[in-house]
């Protein structure tokens, strides 16, 4: 819970201070919000950690397991793919990955069965994900192959949702996971992971955004990459009008070489990971008419489907830092609650991962810690596929409790194999 609580403190002042020197704009008030949020959350991890608990040696989940998963991910990807473009005529392959993005959310029409089936377990991805990286060293030769599968399915799944969000959080859920390997007492990075190599990682996600960028550049019709960087700027800064006057003077290069397109795209990336700062400072101190800001993306999801509206604000569109939109939803003794809770419940599924849990242990642990990592940006509840994500597992650790009761657990542990070895 630390590391999380040095990480969002650092990431704050690195945006404030990125913002101050870009825009003079000093958000202080985000720094201390966020702040207060973290400390809020190791409070409540502390006391579900009062009383000791003797760790269980659980045994890992089998490949195969994964490997079955990672082929129901992929195979609801192949449901998102043929219902966006035999169902609703979106033409990926013309188009691109941006402008099919902006024509599915225009044509903005509910999809049928096989079109929420793909949603639901295309996002069960991240399940294998988690697994490999706490399971990787107990694997034999097929954890090569739950490797692939899972890039893959990661690669699809932002290609066909057309965003970095599923990304993003593919980010936050393994780096929760190298979280919760230290959090049983196992190396934080599995074999296959050195620092060089999380390192590369890194740029390669941060390039990956970047060509993301680019796509939508060329996807809306921009002249240039300065010319995209300039609308990106004007874009975001509307929440504080101060910033808005400023993106007139940012430094980007004007030129069409490649490395100057490396340098305004990657600017964006800087401006979008950013923006957060003053959205996030403005937000806290403006005056909200009633509407919800935190849980407008489930509400999105579930309640429009009964004829349910939202009601815009002046900050749609825009990444809200999950402390400040609770803040501006509820007030500031909401927001040190919820994260008390959140990490008091982080404290709880701790607890079970060491008595050998794996749904409500590891795999809740990871994503309320991802969750929380996630909450220097947008509330969770705001990201489709997070959400998504959690409901596939769920169904998928039902089945497998299911299974499980009935004697077919080969698949599912290790351990089971080893059982039924010693008949």
């Amino acid at each position: 819970m630390l590391s999380i609580v040095w990480f969002t403190v650092g990431f704050a002042l690195i945006a404030a201070l990125y913002t101050g020197l870009m825009f003079e704009f000093w958000a202080i008030g985000f720094i201390l919000l966020l702040a207060g949020a973290s400390y809020a959350a190791l409070g409540g991890y502390t006391v579900a950690s009062l009383r000791s608990i003797d760790p269980v040696n659980r045994q890992p989940t089998s490949a195969q397991f994964n490997i079955i998963v990672a082929v129901i991910a992929i195979l609801g990807l192949w449901a998102m793919f043929y219902d966006r473009t035999e169902n609703r005529g979106i033409d990926y392959v013309n188009l691109g990955i941006a402008a099919a993005r902006a024509e599915f959310n225009r044509v903005g029409e509910r999809g049928g069965l096989i079109s929420v089936a793909g949603n639901i377990f295309s996002a069960a991805v991240y399940l294998p994900l988690i697994n490999m990286i706490f399971d990787w060293e107990k694997w034999g030769r097929e954890r090569f192959i739950v490797f692939g599968l899972v890039i893959a399915g990661m690669l699809g799944l932002t290609y066909i949702t057309g965003g970095r969000t599923a990304l993003l959080i593919a980010v936050a859920v393994a780096a929760a996971a190298m979280l919760g390997r230290g959090a049983i007492g196992m190396a934080r990075l599995p074999s296959f992971l050195t620092r060089a190599r999380l390192i590369v990682g890194g740029l390669l996600v941060a390039i990956l955004f970047g060509a993301i960028f680019a796509l939508r550049a060329t996807a809306f019709g921009a002249a240039s990459a300065g010319d995209y960087l300039s609308q990106l700027c004007i874009h975001l800064a509307q929440p504080a009008i101060e910033i808005m006057a400023q993106c007139y003077s940012i430094p980007y290069s004007s030129g069409l070489g490649s490395v100057d397109e490396v340098s305004n795209y990657g600017t964006a990336v800087l401006l979008y990971a950013f923006h957060v700062a003053w959205v996030g400072n403005v937000i806290i101190v403006d005056v909200n008419p009633g509407v919800s800001t935190a849980f407008s993306g489930f509400q999105d999801m579930f309640l429009s489907r009964f004829g349910y509206e939202l009601t815009a604000t002046d900050y749609d569109g825009y990444f809200i830092p999950a402390a400040a939109s609770l803040v501006y939803d509820f007030g500031y003794l909401a927001m040190a609650i919820a994260f008390a809770l959140l990490g008091f419940m982080l404290g709880l599924f701790r607890r079970a991962m060491l008595t050998g849990s794996l749904f409500f242990g590891r795999i809740a642990f990871c994503y309320t810690a991802g969750a929380l990592l996630l909450c220097v940006l947008i509330s969770p509840a705001n990201l489709p596929v997070f959400l998504l994500s959690i409901m596939a597992i769920s169904a998928i650790a039902g089945a497998s409790t299911l299974a499980r009761a009935m004697g077919f657990e080969l698949v599912f542990l290790k351990e089971s194999a080893v059982r039924e070895a010693g008949r």
